[in-house]
């Protein structure tokens, strides 16, 4: 391996990382934040829902620009 695949491939795992944290914690947690108030899966389900899966497809969306902005950069290298 060459020291840009070692950059893609630890970049690749952070991401992952970070993928379970925001996409799994507010699961496991059982509340997300709004602004500066936490909003409990117990006390208002709809709102929760709401934010978690806003929240999940900014995270999402932002990841698959950051990709295609990677991928660009990488193939501007070669």
């Amino acid at each position: 391996m060459n020291g840009l695949e070692i950059v893609v491939l630890s970049i690749g795992a952070l991401w992952l990382f970070i993928a379970a944290v925001v996409i799994g914690y507010p699961l496991i947690a059982g509340q997300i934040r709004v602004g500066l108030d936490p909003v409990s899966r117990e006390d208002d389900p709809q709102a929760f829902w709401k934010a978690y899966v806003f929240s999940t497809t900014l995270f999402l969306a932002m990841s698959i620009a950051a990709w295609f902005f990677m991928h660009f950069i990488l193939h501007l290298r070669r």
